[in-house]
């Protein structure tokens, strides 16, 4: 009986220490607060870059949600240069174009409600 009783406290020890040490491991993996005070949930920016002769742009996407950069148009050619960029599952949205040749512009393009890029965009052209 003695040793039962002995193997039963280390049992007991063994489970307050496993339950303190999974405590430890949820403080760690919550997210640390940001130096404005709230919570830090942000991901990671992507960077794109999409270039042809006629033109293109860089610049970075951003929580899957918001593209920005510049987009420039370096051919005199009557098409003007916008940025195609791509949602998770299909689909795209476009930014604003550039033009005439040898302008630049900074865009910013917003995903729509319920809609994520996936870090992917492509250069294409329309009439100006």
């Amino acid at each position: 009986m003695n040793s039962m009783r002995t193997s039963g406290r280390l049992a007991g020890r063994a489970l307050a220490t496993l339950a303190l040490g999974m405590s430890a491991v949820a403080i760690a993996a919550a997210p640390a607060p940001a130096a404005t005070g709230g919570v830090d949930t942000a991901l990671a920016c992507t960077p794109w870059r999409e270039w042809r002769g006629e033109g293109g742009g860089s610049g970075d996407i951003c929580d899957g949600a918001r593209a920005t950069g510049t987009i420039y148009d370096a051919k005199a050619d009557g098409r003007c240069p916008f940025i195609k960029f791509y949602y998770a599952g299909g689909g795209h949205k476009s930014s604003a174009s550039v033009g005439p040749a040898g302008t630049s512009k900074w865009i910013e393009v917003w995903a729509d409600n319920g809609k994520y890029f996936n870090g992917t965009a492509s250069v294409e052209w329309r009439s100006c």
